[in-house]
């Protein structure tokens, strides 16, 4: 993650921006950092263009100035407007430092004269230090008392934004790679029958090549590489990428018989629904004439035909991010997306951070005689809560069922009679924050809200509510109730909740008129494309809104259906994704099988989505012999525990709280490394290394289904390591060696690499698995799992190693700086302690 210490120099170097007074089309603003500077140029005065210029520092990137080429280009007043056209004058600017080390600009432009006379545009920048990228959106605005409009262009939206540009030789062949991340069951699982889905979204990569043909791809992330330079694009929407999982093959665009076969929307549609329906927007890429032109579109949705803006009704383009970089390594493409996803997109970074939680879910399904909901009461929480601190928990999530009822988020009057002031007390006593479920659009028809409502009350094509989640109807979340909702949540922000999980967020066709996307003017198809376009902006805005309220808020939303709205970057921007509940498996799986459905998420993404944006939860139990297993997984990612804790003992959970704890000191450490993945899930062996070399720290984490002996090396600083736990290994100069011995099937190995803070203390290699090591007041303690050899380097400068333990020998040497120690513990399982007064 961004360090302050780049703040200031960040700071500094834009600082020195300046504006420029003069003649048409001069320098009129810039911005740079440490790689590269940014120039606008445009009149002060009299009207004239707009265009800007991008230098990158000590690189061989070839970017044109964008003179005759425009920047942006939208349809307003049945005029088609560009960046090239003559009526532009700067206005002003404003400057924000943002939370996560960045600085963003506003820069303002009115158009003086023309069809469009009075109208403002604001290219609004982000720039962030050591980067390339740039995340920017558009902004149309005014002041006066003017409306102006925009409409369709050829009977289609027209709204391009931004378009950037590179120079490209005729021989040089130009690749495009497009970066999908919402296709549902893309693929079957890699394990168990492979012929079945995972009930997930996956990736998809599509390379192509480019030619004079115009191009588009949806993204929502796309590279474009002539082999020498390469441009990154992406934008921050969301949907999924087709209709896969939405609809029983059967009765897919039948009209009336379109019924959606998964939780989430029943009703009778007398309209069809295709691909093309999920692309709101897209990245359209063109060459001509050794020109590179790639740009973010609108296609559906963006706008109504003859939509205004007003003084109260600015329009705005989603936000984009772009970034030029040398060479054509997709991978530094991606490199370049971990870092925009983890540190620039989001500025309350909160949610980065790794934390582990607990979920009530799993616990509710494994109810029998109680219903789901009604186990939730205080005596059952509080003693859930209590087992969840023995597991070093940081988070516990009350799930559906804490509430009075659906659309009523208060708490349940019967079973929480004194409100969750109890729970919050329980626990702050153990240093965890209160999370709560929520199913935003959901409403009962019991309650006074969707009586006095039924204008929100979305509906099918015969004029029924539809059916929700658990058969409840929806409320339209693009229009007024967006507000009531943000205002339920921060009631509940004031009695202690700090992370939200938001369910049930899908596609409900939303034609209602006279909202907040068109009035009863427009026909049905135009009011449902409006909405679905906007739904996954107001949800995001809401997750804003609420994160401005307490930065220290926490919300995920829910995926794990097909018709989750929310696949997509744009809610990536302020919380974290909840990407399955059971995948191939279901719920009361305490095997290794539903185990693996949830690891296909790190490896399918491994590269593309950093992990600590993903939550997802395991079953720690040992009922199957798998705590280990469950365990490894979730501290490899998702960092998510479910289902009844009662049926685990004390003494595993204390376990697992202490292995969480270990995981906690590393993964604070390893957020922004890359993981390297060696095989499919299901694959013997299956290894995910996320180490970081030069700070000699990190977990290398290994799951087997056959019993195999395994040596997997990884370069690793020698001078920064202090001991690796839980497999016997080596390090000679730079190389570190795991000695993996998996000695039944289905097992897993956390070798958990820990650094010497500086101490000048190594452990270079141990013959027996180490399962704890501390360095402490000169005393050097470690416990090893068998009878074995440790070999360690410890600097002089701390006097002569003495052996406690009677049953172990020391023998040692010098060596330069050093002492070489050989420990021999002839005892199995031995607490060794060696002093090293000074």
């Amino acid at each position: 993650m961004i360090k302050s210490k780049f703040i200031l120099i960040l700071i500094f170097i834009i600082s020195s921006h300046t504006i420029l007074a003069g003649e048409n089309e001069k320098e009129i603003f810039k911005y740079s950092n440490n790689l590269f500077t940014k120039k606008f140029y445009s009149s002060t005065s009299e009207a004239g263009k707009i265009f800007s210029e991008l230098e990158h520092f000590d690189s061989n990137i070839d970017i044109p100035t964008s003179t005759g080429k425009p920047l942006f280009e939208f349809y307003v007043n049945k005029t088609k407007v560009n960046s090239e056209s003559e009526i532009w004058s700067f206005k002003d600017y404003s400057e924000r430092k943002l939370k996560n080390g960045g600085v963003e600009f506003k820069i303002n432009f009115s158009a003086i004269k023309g069809p469009i006379n009075g109208l403002n545009i604001s290219l609004v920048q982000q720039l962030f230090p050591n980067s390339t990228l740039v995340r920017e959106k558009l902004i149309l605005w005014t002041e006066r008392e003017s409306e102006y409009f925009l409409n369709k262009l050829n009977d289609k939206i027209h709204f391009n934004f931004p378009i950037n540009y590179f120079n490209s030789e005729s021989d040089q062949i130009l690749t495009n790679t497009e970066i999908r991340i919402a296709s549902w069951e893309e693929k079957p699982i890699t394990f168990g029958n492979k012929t079945s889905g995972n009930h997930m979204f996956y990736p998809k990569i599509n390379e192509t090549i480019l030619s004079n043909e115009v191009s588009l791809v949806k993204g929502p992330i796309n590279l474009i590489s002539n082999g020498k330079q390469s441009l990154f694009t992406t934008y921050e929407h969301a949907s999924q990428d087709n209709i896969n999982g939405m609809f029983d093959e059967t009765k897919k665009g039948k009209g009336k018989l379109i019924v959606d076969a998964m939780q989430g929307t029943k009703g009778v549609f007398n309209f069809e629904i295709n691909d093309e329906d999920f692309w709101f927007l897209g990245i359209e890429n063109s060459y001509s004439n050794n020109l590179v032109t790639s740009s973010v579109k609108a296609l559906r949705g963006a706008y109504l035909d003859g939509e205004i803006i007003d003084k109260n009704h600015p329009y705005e383009s989603v936000w984009t991010a772009t970034a030029y970089y040398e060479g054509s390594s997709i991978e530094e493409g991606k490199r370049i997306l971990r870092n925009y996803l983890l540190n620039q997109i989001n500025e309350n970074l909160n949610s980065r951070k790794p934390e582990f939680y607990y979920n009530t879910w799993g616990m509710q399904r494994n109810s029998p005689g109680d219903s789901l909901r009604s186990i939730l009461n205080y005596e059952r929480i509080f003693k859930e809560i209590e087992y969840a601190s023995e597991m070093g928990v940081d988070i516990f999530v009350l799930d559906d069922g804490w509430e009075e009822t659906q659309g009523i988020w208060t708490p349940n009057k019967k079973r929480l009679k004194d409100g969750l002031a109890p729970i919050k007390a329980k626990l702050d006593e153990h240093n965890m924050k209160m999370g709560l479920w929520f199913s935003p659009m959901g409403i009962d028809t019991s309650t006074k809200r969707y009586k006095l409502h039924q204008d929100w009350v979305i509906k099918d094509s015969e004029g029924n509510p539809i059916k929700a989640q658990w058969g409840h109807p929806a409320f339209d979340f693009v229009s007024d109730f967006s507000e009531l909702f943000i205002e339920d949540c921060k009631k509940l922000i004031d009695q202690g909740c700090s992370f939200m999980k938001w369910d049930a967020i899908n596609t409900f066709y939303s034609d209602l008129p006279n909202l907040h996307h068109g009035d009863s003017n427009y026909t049905s198809e135009e009011r449902r494309a409006r909405y679905e376009y906007l739904l996954p902006i107001y949800v995001t805005k809401a997750m804003e809104t609420l994160l401005e309220y307490d930065p220290n808020l926490i919300i995920e939303i829910d995926l794990t259906e097909a018709r989750r709205v929310m696949a997509g970057l744009a809610p990536i921007s302020q919380g974290k994704l909840f990407w399955m509940n059971n995948g191939a498996s279901t719920y009361n799986d305490y095997s290794t099988y539903r185990t693996k459905s949830m690891r296909t998420i790190a490896n399918e993404f491994a590269g593309i989505i950093p992990w600590e944006l993903f939550t997802y939860a395991s079953y720690p139990h040992n009922i199957k012999g798998s705590m280990e297993y469950n365990l490894n997984s979730s501290i490899l990612s998702g960092h998510g525990f479910w289902g009844n804790l009662d049926l685990m003992n004390s003494a595993d959970r204390k376990y697992i709280g202490e292995k969480v704890k270990t995981a906690k000191s590393i993964l604070e450490q390893i957020i922004d490394v890359n993981p390297k993945v060696n095989g499919r899930v299901g694959d013997s062996p299956e290894i995910y290394s996320i180490v970081n070399n030069e700070k000699g720290i990190g977990q290398i984490i290994s799951f087997t289904d056959e019993p195999i002996k395994y040596d997997y090396c990884i370069k690793i600083n020698p001078e920064k390591v202090f001991t690796v736990l839980n497999t016997p290994y080596s390090i000679v100069n730079d190389s570190l060696k795991l000695n993996l011995n998996f000695t039944l099937p289905e097992s897993s190995i956390n070798a958990s690499i820990l650094p010497n803070e500086n101490n000048q203390i190594l452990i270079t290699n141990s013959h027996v698995p180490i399962i704890f090591a501390e360095f402490k007041n000169d005393k050097l303690q470690y416990q090893v799992k068998g009878k074995g050899q440790q070999t360690m380097y410890v600097n002089r400068n701390y006097g002569l190693p003495k052996i406690k333990n009677q049953n172990s020998e020391l023998n040692f040497s010098v060596k330069d700086d050093y002492y070489i120690i050989d420990v021999t513990n002839n005892v199995p399982d031995e607490f060794i302690e060696i002093d090293l007064e000074k």
